[in-house]
């Protein structure tokens, strides 16, 4: 009982000593309550900025900017945020139709709609226009505010990369409307209504947009390509899987432009709904300006598809060679290993045969005076044997046969 008592009044001491000495330093170092505040402030911003990640857009509010192109070639540009009711007020889009247009999307599937009488509207990556008979609404995204959705983008970098895609498709529908139908040269020329002059124009600059965005990556394969041939790594097949699914996405937006534009050009109804200005017939022999349009469009985004086949199937090419490449020296290393087996297994038969001759067994050789000589050479005979055996069938069955001998065939 005395050794039980005296052990648990140890332990409380102990424990006084250590509350005491903590109370002390703590008292004499002002640190540990900085140390201790710094750590929950950080924590508290972290929780912070995950709350302000996961806030959805306001609904109400439409974060970009507009600009105008009138026919007289003036564009003109207002910046935002915008109230999404009075931009369906004035400029007469529908709710479901301005969220088609919203530049805060980033990820959407390309689509024209035709609102007969009132607008056309496009939806591309980077096109969001509307055209009216009397003007050309573009919706570009704003470059101080990115937006904190499920999809948003957390990279500021990127989104200005994007703003400017948007900025620059812009430019170049104004400096093309205006070089085509506002000089005093082309303006007699010009015989298309409005809406169709800038439809083509944006079609022209989708197909444009999709050309530079081919050459890109494929400026980026061919820099892969070349290392990958010249030394195969870890990060050459890294950087091919990259390339392999950005040549992948970008195959599916160009599909998805070109289908749009073909899914127009179908409807017979559609293709006479894009008179804004003038009244058609419901019959389909006065639409060949709006069929020679839209099939030009169509073809140039079937160029750009085809130069992205062309560029998906080289890079399923490198691949197949990256594969037949590790597959060569995977084939090196297996056939290093078993030269590696084959003389370790000739050197074991004649360790093995040694191993009998000098056991301590009577066997009437131990007094013959050239036994050693014998027993060695014997067991190097076997050994080489076995090498050189198992070296020959190793060639013999890693000789590729490109053709079959010629085998007498039956005449018919």
């Amino acid at each position: 009982m005395s050794v039980f008592l005296s052990t648990l009044r140890k332990q409380l001491c102990t424990i006084n000593c250590k509350t005491l000495f903590l109370d002390s330093t703590q008292r004499q170092h002002r640190w540990f309550d900085v140390s201790r505040t710094l750590s929950k402030s950080s924590t508290e911003l972290r929780r912070s900025m995950h709350r302000v990640e996961t806030i959805p857009v306001d609904s109400r509010v439409l974060n970009g900017d507009i600009h105008i192109l009138t026919p007289d070639g003036v564009l003109q540009a207002h910046y935002g945020p915008f109230d999404r009711a009075e931009i369906c007020r004035e400029y007469n889009i529908g709710p479901r139709d301005l969220r088609k247009l919203d530049p805060d999307l980033r990820i959407n599937v390309p689509a024209i709609s035709v609102r007969h009488g009132k607008f056309i509207l496009f939806s591309f990556r980077r096109h969001r226009a509307v055209v009216q008979p009397h003007r050309s609404v573009f919706f570009v995204p704003s470059i101080e505010k990115i937006p904190f959705e499920p999809f948003g983008i957390k990279n500021v970098a990127e989104w200005e990369k994007i703003t400017h895609a948007y900025r620059r498709n812009v430019r170049y529908i104004h400096q093309v409307y205006n070089q085509r139908y506002i000089t005093e040269s082309t303006k007699s020329l010009s015989h298309m209504p409005f809406e169709l002059q800038i439809m083509e124009i944006i079609g022209e600059s989708i197909a444009y947009g999709l050309k530079l965005k081919t050459q890109d990556i494929l400026m980026e394969f061919e820099t892969i390509r070349q290392s990958s041939y010249a030394r195969i790594s870890i990060d050459s097949l890294r950087e091919l899987g990259f390339i392999k699914s950005k040549v992948d996405r970008h195959h599916r937006n160009a599909d998805l432009a070109h289908q749009a534009w073909l899914d127009l050009l179908s409807y017979d109804q559609n293709m006479m709904g894009l008179y804004l200005t003038e009244n058609r017939q419901s019959d389909s022999s006065d639409l060949s300006d709006v069929e020679l349009i839209l099939e030009s469009c169509a073809k140039q985004i079937a160029e750009i598809c085809r130069l992205v086949y062309d560029l998906k199937d080289s890079v399923q090419t490198v691949e197949s060679t990256t594969g037949f490449m590790l597959d060569a020296v995977r084939n090196h290393l297996l056939a290093f290993e078993i030269r590696i087996n084959i003389i370790t297994m000739g050197f074991g038969i004649g360790a093995f045969i040694t191993a009998i001759y000098g056991m301590n067994l009577y066997s009437g050789m131990e007094e013959h005076p050239r036994a050693l000589l014998y027993v060695a050479a014997i067991s190097s005979c076997f050994a080489i044997t076995s090498i050189v055996v198992g070296t020959y069938r190793l060639f013999k069955y890693r000789r590729v046969k490109l053709h079959r001998p010629n085998q007498n065939t039956l005449s018919l």
